[in-house]
C-alpha cells in the first residue's frame, strides 16, 4: 500500500530536528510522499531544506496562516512565492480563520488577502491549499466567485458543506484525528472517495489525542475510513494517493 500525506508541518521546531527519523518511519509505514506546508516566510527556508534533503519524498508549499496575515507579511510571502514558484507544488495554506479572528474588519482583511493569493495561484498555475476554520461557507463562496477550483480544503471540518464541496469538485483532506474524533468520522463517511485526500497536519491532529503526530500515522486513518465506508484500507490508500498525485501534478514523479 502507498500513502501520501498532503499536509504536514515538518518545518516546525517540534519536528524539524527529528526529520531523519520521521521520514524513515514514514517510509517504513508505506508513505511515498509528504507535503510540508510552510505557514509563514520564516519557515520557508526549512521547507526548502527538507525538500533538498529528501528529494522526491518531501514537497513544499508556501502560504500564510490567516491569523498571521499583515500587509508586511503578505508582501514577504508573495515575493517568496514568485522567487520559488518552480520549487513549490502549491500555494498554501491560505484562507480564512474565524476561530481565532472575530472582528468584522479583520475578517474582511482576511478575505482580501485570500483573494490576492487566489489570483497568484491562478497566475502561476499552481494548486491552492485552503485553510477555512469555522469559515468553510465563506471560503467556498469566494473560491466560486473567483473561479478557483484546483483546490484542497485542508482539514475540512464542516459536515453541512461536504456535498457542496464535492459538487464543486474540490478536494477535501481528512486528518489522522479521524481515528478518534466523531465529527471527523461523520465527515469522512459522507465524503465521496473521489474528493478525498489524507493528511496528518503533523505535529497536530494525532490519532491519539495529546500525542505528537507524524506521517507514519496515515495507515491508521486509512483503516478507520475504510471501516466507516465499508471498504478496505487498500482501496482508501490507493484512491487517496492517486487523488493527491493528480491534485499536486506529481504523477510524473511517481511513474513506476
Amino acid at each position: 500500500m502507498r500513502f501520501f500525506d498532503t499536509h504536514s508541518h515538518l518545518e516546525m521546531s517540534r519536528l524539524y530536528p527529528k526529520a531523519e527519523a520521521i521520514v524513515r518511519r514514514a517510509r517504513e509505514a508505506g508513505v511515498i510522499g509528504v507535503v510540508v506546508s510552510a505557514v509563514e516566510p520564516k519557515y520557508y527556508p526549512k521547507a526548502l531544506d527538507l525538500q533538498k534533503r529528501f528529494s522526491g519524498f518531501i514537497w513544499p508549499t508556501f502560504g500564510l496562516h490567516p491569523p498571521r496575515a499583515t500587509p508586511q507579511m503578505v508582501k514577504r510571502a508573495i515575493g517568496a512565492i514568485y522567487d520559488y514558484a518552480e520549487d513549490i507544488v502549491a500555494i498554501g495554506e491560505v484562507g480564512l480563520d474565524y476561530y481565532w479572528v472575530k472582528g468584522a474588519k479583520e475578517r474582511e482583511y482576511q478575505k482580501s488577502v485570500f483573494i490576492e493569493f487566489i489570483h497568484l495561484a491562478d497566475e502561476l498555475n499552481l494548486p491552492l491549499v485552503v485553510h477555512s476554520r469555522e469559515a468553510e461557507a465563506d471560503a467556498m463562496q469566494i473560491l466560486r466567485e473567483e473561479k478557483m477550483f484546483d483546490v484542497q480544503l485542508h482539514c475540512f471540518n464542516d459536515p453541512e458543506h461536504v456535498q457542496q464541496a464535492a459538487e464543486e469538485r474540490f478536494f477535501m483532506s481528512v486528518p489522522t484525528s479521524v481515528v478518534s474524533r466523531q465529527r471527523m468520522q461523520r465527515i469522512a463517511k459522507a465524503m465521496p472517495l473521489e474528493n478525498m485526500l489524507l493528511e496528518t497536519d503533523a505535529p497536530y491532529l494525532s490519532p491519539v489525542p495529546g500525542q505528537t503526530n507524524e506521517p507514519s500515522n496515515l495507515p491508521l486513518a486509512a483503516a478507520k475510513i475504510a471501516e466507516l465506508k465499508g471498504s478496505t484500507t487498500e482501496v482508501i490508500a490507493s484512491t487517496t494517493t492517486t487523488n493527491a498525485l493528480n491534485f499536486l501534478h506529481l504523477q510524473h514523479a511517481y511513474q513506476e
